[in-house]
């Protein structure tokens, strides 16, 4: 008997915890919906922050002390934004804030850049291309080899899958002579072969020291860029940018955000002037120009929009959007205090994710629970254990309950 009541209790939990995921799965299907903020793009003639829906045809912009503007007049204000349509209308002017401008110098101070959660959850496999920064013809070519870099770094021949020992060789020196302390916490860089130049991998060693290691003319360059002894650096993103100002950004783990510049032999770095950021739940999203960039924080809570000046990164204008709650925020708040998923936007690992809601669940799950013991026959003991279980588990483990039968019968 005592053997019955434990298969029946494991049963119970394992369809309780299906429940736990299922249910709430239908629910926010049928309930959910995406939030929705205004697209925020700093305006360099207003020398405000623009808010910005395509939707509006007549008023497509408005500015934050709500004053609206048509099409001509948004194309008008945001001329870093709009200058291809300034071109085509013949209305691109030639100088903005006493800087001469030109479509090209515009196009390559342009930039586009989006940092996800999910951009350090995920996994990889170790192997990674070393491209030639300096090819002898024109455009970046894929080469017939890849690397691994942990306790060593050794160059594998893609074709034969043998070691490749000299240029093995020759990289381990040069990582040695800059005192490269393995084993490796993590390499990142850009390996698409579609961009105008390569600057090859920033490594961070066991020492929490960044280095920047690529190939020139087939040679090692490896350089410690000595930034490790100032910011304790937990991520990098490589943007080969088209001005070549600097090499991408670096997010430390006090979720502060900064480029990397290249200064002259040294590394420098220019901090974001904005509010730390959490890497595990925030996104990102930046768009600059030549004069300003704006960077965008979307939180679990809110858009935080900063305006920065482009030299200095310091900021010049901000906005917060609050979040809106929908109508999943407002059912599952009440009918399930605690949740099971199997994915999370923030990741792209799947594994089982609790979640915890709040208190308020549990006010419905006492509810439920009196309404069962008070109406579901069985014995004292029985009806105690369903009461409990119902205020722990919530609708996932009444229909548990109900559909396993009863262990005495």
């Amino acid at each position: 008997m005592k053997f019955k009541n434990i298969i029946y209790i494991i049963i119970l939990l394992f369809i309780t915890l299906i429940g736990m995921w299922a249910i709430p799965a239908l629910v926010n299907k049928a309930t959910y919906n995406s939030d929705q903020y205004p697209f925020a793009y700093y305006s360099t003639i207003l020398k405000d922050i623009g808010l910005i829906d395509y939707k509006n045809k007549k008023f497509p912009m408005e500015d934050l002390k709500g004053n609206k503007y048509n099409t001509a007049q948004f194309d008008s204000l945001m001329p870093m934004l709009n200058y291809r349509q300034l071109m085509t209308d013949g209305k691109l002017p030639d100088s903005i804030n006493g800087q001469k401008i030109t479509p090209q110098l515009l196009r390559s101070k342009s930039l586009v850049y989006k940092y996800k959660p999910s951009d350090i959850n995920t996994p990889v496999n170790g192997l990674y291309i070393l491209l030639e920064t300096m090819p002898k013809r024109v455009g970046l070519e894929i080469p017939n080899d890849v690397f691994r870099l942990k306790n060593n770094i050794e160059f594998i021949d893609a074709q034969t899958n043998t070691l490749e020992v000299e240029k093995s060789r020759l990289f381990q020196e040069a990582l040695d002579k800059e005192e490269f302390q393995y084993p490796a916490q993590w390499l990142i860089g850009n390996p698409n072969p579609r961009k105008p130049y390569d600057e090859g991998y920033f490594v961070l060693d066991a020492n929490n020291q960044l280095f920047h290691m690529k190939m020139v003319n087939n040679r090692p360059y490896i350089k410690n860029t000595k930034i490790g002894e100032k910011i304790q650096a937990s991520y990098f993103s490589m943007l080969e940018v088209a001005d070549k100002r600097f090499y991408g950004f670096l997010f430390s783990k006090k979720g502060e955000l900064f480029i990397i510049e290249n200064d002259g032999a040294n590394y420098k770095t220019v901090k974001f002037d904005i509010d730390p950021i959490d890497m595990q739940k925030d996104e990102v999203i930046l768009m600059g120009n030549m004069f300003d960039w704006t960077v965008s924080v979307v939180t679990p809570f809110a858009k935080r929009i900063y305006a920065l000046d482009a030299e200095t990164l310091k900021r010049i204008g901000e906005h917060t959007i609050d979040r809106t709650p929908g109508r999943w925020d407002a059912v599952s708040k009440w009918t399930f205090p605690v949740y099971l998923t199997l994915e999370e936007s923030e990741t792209s690992y799947i594994q089982p994710y609790f979640h915890y809601i709040g208190i308020y669940g549990f006010a419905v799950n006492l509810i439920i629970a009196f309404l069962t013991v008070i109406f579901i026959t069985g014995s004292p003991k029985r009806k105690i254990f369903n009461g409990i279980y119902i205020f722990l588990t919530g609708i996932a483990g009444l229909v548990a309950l109900l559909i396993l039968p009863n262990p005495k019968k």
